[in-house]
């Protein structure tokens, strides 16, 4: 299994257990600041625009809350697959701009 961590999300302890289950995982270095690589950015886009798109706004954080689980079960799975078929262009895209901004 492959995991991904940033340098900003890598606590001690998760290093420690990562050393211990070295057979179990292979840890990438993934940069901190690469929302071009990581389609869940896309989605809460998504999430976001439709949260905006609902009247009346959100009274309570119960009401809110609600909404968002709504959203989150009602997603296309057909976007998500998109969004993950994307990947290769992805890296492709942040490789060829070296590390810059992509369109994605």
């Amino acid at each position: 299994m492959f995991l991904a961590l940033t340098f900003a999300r890598k606590a001690r302890v998760v290093l420690e257990w990562f050393e211990e289950h070295t057979d179990e995982f292979h840890l990438m270095f993934w940069p901190p600041n690469s929302q071009d690589l990581n389609p869940m950015e896309h989605i809460w886009d998504v999430m976001d625009q439709q949260l905006r798109a609902q009247t009346p706004p959100c009274p309570n954080i119960s009401t809110l809350r609600d909404r968002c689980l709504d959203i989150w079960y009602n997603l296309s799975p057909v976007m998500c697959q998109k969004l993950v078929a994307s990947m290769l262009g992805r890296v492709a895209a942040v490789l060829k701009a070296r590390g810059g901004a992509t369109r994605y």
